[in-house]
């Protein structure tokens, strides 16, 4: 039996079609993948389900009857709940105040707070978040984040779940526990959309799977009958490889960067690492081994309690804006609040961190507009135009731009901090494609992690963290496999 219903459906913006009558079932109590590439129309399709975006064609059906709503608010009170790629919390209030938010419990006719701190500990148990509920949003993590946005979810009493892009600031130790978490949910009748580019992980928990290419529905198929091969030509076309990447640029006697005995707070204590020449270094671990925190340590975002960076031989002192001028650049993780400024346009965010190339009192249209036109080519970014403002693309083309800002400015060292975060797997080709350009270039590589699969592709050498510490440096041969890495971060 269809728990859920889209017939026809069909939108478009500014003139360019989005959707082109796509259908979509889902089952009761089933975990139905929906794939396709960046800009493909997945999260439009449940924007639409959600009541946030209007269709322009096509009909809705909740356990066999119309689904009217015009509010988000409408669709939540349906029992349809939707956790999207950027985070709905409000940062200044607490777990529990955002769990609860509109729908606070009351006693005698006022908030209890109270039952809701209760009541939040025990939803977080089930996502296997343990911290206290009144603890603030903007103390959390990424990865923290995205375990609360699930467990306000799972606070509604929800009909049809919708995730997407749920395992993206994930390891693999958090991305089984949620996984256990779906399992119940499928137990309990409820159906799941689950809208993930990491393409091993849909076999672990999907059942059937929908394609979706350039807005339109491709085919639904069951999971058991397919694989990825045959997923990823449905999706992009054309055959991926997973196979490790071979780096011929490496210098191993040149040492361009070099992080000595760095500590911050409780949270890195006397981490060393080094990059060579043409290297790309792997950063893995679990969510809070502080592979963020040491990234920031290294570019001067976070004032390190002890230890010292060289970059090219030379003391690397000072901010941020410093690290860019020596040619040291970082590309954050957290794209909505730190990578880029929603408001401004695809231009404006790719010229930002370059200006100076653009001229030194007056700037040059011209030449930021080339700049701008050769990164949206080079990354294929999808935008009806270079001057759509950055918060109407997909969350996989935002990344992109966040890319494309930091690529024209010719570092000689880029950290990229889960540089293919919401990406889907034909973009990524296209990016790893592009750091190996880079390293062409004469640049080095920091990439942090949390895909495995990933790290082992791209990365010559994986420096595993846990707790703060190095606990291991391990070369990748070809021969190196996702559980040695595991074993290190566990």
């Amino acid at each position: 039996m269809n728990i859920l219903e889209m017939k026809g459906i069909s939108k478009s913006f500014f003139g360019v079609q989005v959707l082109n009558n796509v259908q979509f079932q889902v089952k009761k109590g089933e975990v139905h993948v929906l794939l396709g590439e960046n800009g493909a129309g997945k999260s439009t399709l449940m924007k639409i389900l959600s009541g946030a975006y209007r269709k322009e064609t096509g009909e809705i059906y909740l356990e066999g009857k119309p689904l009217l709503v015009n509010t988000p608010r409408e669709t939540l009170d349906a029992g349809i709940s939707i956790i999207y790629q950027e985070f709905n919390l409000i940062p200044y209030l607490s777990i529990f105040e955002n769990i609860y938010l509109g729908k606070e419990i009351r006693k005698n006719g006022l908030i209890d707070k109270t039952t809701m701190i209760e009541e939040s500990k025990k939803i977080l148990e089930m996502v296997g978040l343990k911290i206290n509920p009144k603890t603030l949003v903007n103390k959390l993590s990424i990865a923290q984040k995205q375990m609360v946005e699930i467990a306000k979810a799972l606070s509604n009493r929800v009909k049809i779940l919708v995730l997407d892009e749920p395992t993206a600031t994930l390891t693999d130790v958090e991305t089984n526990q949620l996984f256990k978490i779906i399992n119940d949910l499928k137990v309990k009748g409820i159906g799941i959309v689950y809208i993930s580019h990491r393409m091993s992980e849909l076999f672990k928990i999907g059942d059937r799977c929908t394609v979706l290419r350039d807005g339109e529905y491709v085919d639904t198929v069951v999971l058991e009958d397919t694989n990825e091969d045959e997923l990823t030509k449905m999706m992009v076309g054309r055959k991926v490889s997973f196979q490790k990447m071979n780096n011929d640029y490496i210098q191993e006697d040149v040492i361009v960067l070099e992080a000595k005995n760095i500590c911050y707070k409780n949270l890195i204590k006397n981490v060393s690492i080094n990059l060579k020449k043409g290297e790309i270094l792997g950063i893995a671990g679990l969510v809070g081994a502080g592979r963020t925190e040491l990234a920031k340590c290294i570019i001067g975002a976070y004032v390190k309690t002890d230890g010292e960076v060289f970059l090219n031989g030379k003391l690397l002192k000072g901010s941020v804006a410093n690290s860019v001028k020596e040619g040291l650049v970082y590309l954050s993780e957290d794209r909505k609040d730190e990578g880029l400024v929603l408001m401004h346009s695809v231009r404006d965010n790719i010229a930002l961190p370059n200006l100076k190339k653009f001229g030194r009192f007056l700037l040059k249209t011209s030449d930021i507009n080339k700049c701008c036109n050769d990164c949206i080519d080079m990354l294929k970014i999808k935008t009806s135009s270079k001057n759509c403002e950055t918060k109407n693309l997909s969350g996989g083309n935002q990344q992109k731009v966040v890319i494309g800002k930091w690529i024209k400015s010719d570092a000689c060292v880029y950290i990229f901090d889960e540089p293919t975060r919401g990406i889907d797997v034909g973009a990524r080709d296209e990016i790893y494609k592009i750091m190996h350009e880079l390293l062409s270039k004469g640049a080095s590589i920091i990439m942090i992690s949390s895909d495995l699969v990933e790290v082992l592709k791209m990365c010559d050498r994986v420096v595993v963290m846990k707790e703060g510490q190095v606990s291991g440096i391990l070369n990748n041969d070809g021969n190196l496999t996702q559980e040695t890495v595991l074993s290190y971060e566990l």
